[in-house]
């Protein structure tokens, strides 16, 4: 059956990603939703709830609100909200709730201008994308209300982009508004997918490198045919340094990257063809798939994934 799970967890999905990248970024973030997907993202998609305070709310919909699509209300809570938390933005991220019911969100923008004084953004996230989709769609929105429209300038500071904890656990790099505001300077580093995809919105070259790849090499010695299941960036940077190695991953795979073994997959049976087709000596993975490669004989390297599995 088409996308039946009987191993894996479910992935973070698209809204998680979005809150990924405004998380630290000062703003007033409105999960529209009854509180379910608020408590799924801050419960177990964003590792910084713990530890870091930021302002994440639920838009706390009921079934009436949803189906009549109160939006007067929903306006009201949040100008009530922006006046008592000194946030930068607001930004309302979508779940399935307003992706069922058609929420318009350059309405609910227009009509939140009129009550709030701070940049609006919106994300029409829908829950069934995955995460680096809802990255992508964040770095879109934020570049559009901070970056202005010329994004391309001289060779600066580095700027990494993409880093957020669901890719890279607990060595993520924040990234600023002031950051942001001065992109048009800046040397560019994608470190994930999203990464690639918000460089690309700048119009300026960039480099694409994964830290936690340079890491793993500095630490392990890999020989021999390897396959390695992370993001796409984590892939290309070990071949960059001279690893034979395929990359399939369950996320984006874009063509700049993708040579002739390398795959996009969305079925567990599908790595476990891989693991166990006798192709490969080496697989750096997380370890949660390890339960989908019973039988594989080579050496496997933990490469810890948190959207994937929640491991740091």
């Amino acid at each position: 059956m088409r996308g039946l799970r009987k191993v894996l967890t479910p992935f973070a999905p698209d809204q998680s990603g979005a809150v990924s990248v405004l998380y630290n970024l000062g703003g007033l973030i409105v999960i529209i939703d009854a509180g379910g997907c608020t408590g799924n993202v801050c419960g177990f998609d964003e590792p910084r709830w713990h530890g870091a305070r930021a302002a994440v709310f639920s838009a706390g919909l009921r079934d009436m609100d949803a189906i009549l699509g109160r939006d007067t209300l929903l306006v009201s809570k949040i100008a009530s909200a922006a006046e008592r938390i000194d946030a930068r933005f607001v930004a309302l991220v979508g779940t399935p709730v307003p992706a069922t019911i058609a929420t318009d969100y350059k309405a609910l923008k227009r009509m939140l201008e009129k009550k709030v004084d701070l940049p609006i953004l919106t994300l029409p996230t829908d829950g069934m994308k995955l995460y680096d989709s809802g990255e992508s769609v964040a770095y879109k929105e934020l570049f559009e209300a901070f970056a202005g429209d010329d994004v391309r300038a001289s060779e600066g500071e580095e700027l990494v982009l993409g880093a957020t904890p669901l890719t890279y656990g607990d060595s993520y790099t924040d990234v600023t508004l002031e950051d942001i505001e001065s992109i048009r300077g800046r040397r560019l580093v994608a470190a994930s997918s999203s990464g690639i995809e918000a460089a690309r919105l700048t119009g300026k070259d960039y480099e694409i490198r994964s830290s936690l790849a340079e890491a793993l090499l500095a630490g392990e010695k890999i020989e021999g045919k390897v396959l390695v299941c992370h993001d796409e960036v984590f892939g290309k940077t070990l071949r960059d340094n001279g690893i034979d190695c395929d990359i399939a991953t369950f996320f984006t795979l874009h063509d700049e990257i993708k040579q002739g073994g390398d795959i996009k997959i969305t079925e567990e049976d599908e790595f476990t063809s891989l693991a166990l087709s006798g192709r490969y000596d080496v697989i750096i993975a997380d370890n949660c798939l390890q339960k989908l490669a019973k039988g594989y004989e080579g050496r496997w390297i933990d490469a810890p994934f948190f959207a994937l599995s929640g491991r740091m």
